[in-house]
């Protein structure tokens, strides 16, 4: 499902990330945790090229990230991913957070794309906050709202989902404790500590 060989990222003469190297096959729930500042969102974003490595490959779903001639968008319409920051549109009430990548990016209806955010706001509890606007929110159901936000599509809808969330106090000291544990680690990846 995802192969990661030998990855090599430079932010000018800083390098990031040395030689990272790990398969994740389908269905299988990896952690990258580390220190904060080690390298582990610049990981995770490098899978669908948000950002650019110099360095190695990374293959998701037999689809190369680093051949010149791969369908970013293609893939990106496959590879989901829930951001440390919610990035909600604060102009967007939540519904509409929930429904504009479904309606743009998958060519839902706007009914369609409706019933099903709304379904998933109802199943995790926050369906009074569907005509709300971000900032009217508190944390938590905004929070949730940008995490339904990237998962609205289905679970058979992406190759990969990938998440990068900060656990409370953005070193993983105290936060699965408050929010529930994210999966099981399989591998511990430190992947660069300046």
């Amino acid at each position: 499902m995802i192969s990661i060989k030998n990855v090599n990222k430079w932010y000018g003469d800083f390098q990031v990330l040395t030689d990272c190297s790990t398969e994740v096959k389908k269905g299988e729930v990896v952690v990258v945790c580390g220190p904060s500042g080690s390298g582990k969102s610049t990981l995770i974003k490098c899978v669908n090229a948000l950002e650019p490595f110099q360095k190695g490959d990374i293959i998701v779903d037999g689809t190369s990230i680093a051949d010149p001639k791969t369908n970013l968008p293609k893939l990106r319409s496959r590879v989901g991913m829930v951001f440390q920051h919610f990035e909600l549109f604060p102009h967007l009430t939540i519904t509409e957070n929930l429904t504009i990548a479904q309606r743009k990016v998958l060519g839902r209806s706007e009914a369609e794309a409706t019933k099903k955010g709304l379904a998933l706001l109802d199943r995790v509890g926050l369906g009074a906050h569907a005509k709300k606007h971000p900032g009217a929110a508190l944390w938590w159901p905004t929070a949730t709202c940008g995490n339904c936000a990237r998962t609205v599509d289905g679970p058979d809808r992406h190759a990969v989902r990938r998440t990068d969330l900060g656990t409370g106090s953005g070193d993983g000291q105290r936060g699965a404790g408050r929010h529930g544990r994210a999966g099981t680690r399989r591998h511990d990846h430190d992947v660069r500590h300046p």
